[in-house]
């Protein structure tokens, strides 16, 4: 791959991700690759965000018992 091609490629990478879309069956994704870095770099943003909120999560389940 050429110089020009790669820096462009890693800038587009760093800067907004690559996104496409899948599609299967009635099934839609949005989907946005980025490097790495950026990713981690993110990801760190929205942890240590005053915005982002913990939330506690709590799981309940029932059962129920069913003769055939």
């Amino acid at each position: 791959m050429p110089a020009a091609h790669h820096e462009a490629l890693k800038a587009t990478l760093e800067n907004k991700g690559l996104k496409f879309h899948l599609r299967a069956g009635n099934a839609k994704w949005q989907c946005t690759v980025l490097d790495r870095s950026t990713h981690e770099r993110r990801k760190a943003e929205r942890t240590n965000s005053t915005s982002s909120v913990s939330s506690t999560t709590s799981t309940s389940s029932s059962s129920s018992t069913k003769s055939h």
